[in-house]
């Protein structure tokens, strides 16, 4: 799942509220860690923990949970959470909850 030749795809949501930074920081990590991301569905919760971007990554099949510092270079920290669904062939879609 999440291999790197897959097509990469977000909602306009995702495009036009995350900043740059964010969004290359999740493409980073799932080239990265492609091979721990075994279900199909990766949760990603951003939040703001003494001014500094935090972390947490989960996913339920195994159950795993993973909590990460995210170094900023110019984004401000956000409180907000990602979802990364891998489609199979259709490749992999980066949203937000309420965009399911």
């Amino acid at each position: 799942m999440f291999e790197r030749n897959k097509p990469r795809y977000m909602t306009r949501t995702v495009a036009e509220t995350l900043s740059k930074e964010h969004q290359q920081f999740l493409l980073r990590y799932l080239d990265e860690k492609q091979d721990r991301l075994t279900d199909y569905l990766q949760v990603f919760e951003f939040y703001v923990e003494n001014n500094q971007q935090w972390l947490i990554q989960r996913q339920e099949v195994p159950n795993r949970e993973t909590t990460i510092f995210v170094q900023l270079e110019e984004a401000e920290p956000i409180e907000r959470t990602v979802w990364v669904m891998d489609q199979g062939l259709e490749g992999v879609i980066i949203l937000f909850p309420e965009d399911y």
